[in-house]
């Protein structure tokens, strides 16, 4: 097997079984990844460029760039932004690692990406 037939997730998968600061890493930007994920999906599904999502959501293309490299999640007032103009909607849970949370449903539990901070669980979904 040659180098250019290893896949980005092989080698993620790699570094998250023996790379700790690199798991954790990983799972803390879980979900900047999830919104940029979701930003491309509306785009993608509305034939729009970021330069045209930039203009629905009242902002500079730059920005629609960062959001969508999955390197940086949208603040909490960006996100209430996102959702009102485009309709998406965002769960972030925080619960003691100890229990279940109770606040969310149960299909936003499942879809969550989730990460372990400070003794809770961080959980994020969006729809």
């Amino acid at each position: 097997m040659s180098t250019s037939d290893i896949t980005h997730g092989a080698l993620v998968g790699a570094a998250i079984n023996t790379d700790e600061d690199f798991r954790e890493y990983w799972e803390h930007n879980a979900p900047a990844r999830l919104v940029a994920a979701k930003l491309i999906e509306y785009r993608s599904d509305h034939d729009l460029s970021q330069r045209e999502l930039a203009n629905l959501l009242g902002i500079k293309q730059p920005q629609v760039a960062r959001w969508e490299s999955g390197e940086q999640r949208p603040s909490d007032s960006n996100l209430a932004m996102i959702a009102g103009a485009l309709g998406i909607e965002f769960v972030l849970s925080f619960a003691p690692a100890s229990r279940a949370p109770r606040q969310i449903t149960r299909s936003a539990r499942e879809h969550a990406t989730e990460y372990t901070e400070a003794g809770a669980v961080v959980r994020f979904a969006a729809a």
